[in-house]
């Protein structure tokens, strides 16, 4: 097992290349830029790669219910004071 850190984007919805099974870990501010900590096992997928769809909401923001089905990562507040909930699956 190993655990990489991805730098987000502060966008409403992304996609990572996956090459390994993974589990998002944590998110974080690092240096004033969103980070994501992901656990990857080592086995690779049957087809190459997999996506992992980040989704991130800020507060006060709606969001859609094709969203629910995402695992709620964790919320990272900022030191320019933006709150960012950031969702993966």
């Amino acid at each position: 097992m190993v655990i990489y850190k991805y730098e987000l984007a502060i966008t409403d919805y992304q996609e990572i290349p996956m090459k390994y099974h993974y589990a998002p870990l944590a998110v974080g501010e690092q240096n004033g830029k969103l980070m994501m900590w992901v656990e990857q096992s080592g086995l690779e997928f049957e087809d190459g790669s997999q996506m992992l769809r980040v989704r991130i909401i800020g507060t006060g923001n709606p969001y859609h219910e094709r969203d629910q089905w995402m695992h709620h990562v964790g919320t990272v507040i900022m030191s320019y004071g933006a709150v960012w909930h950031v969702f993966a699956g």
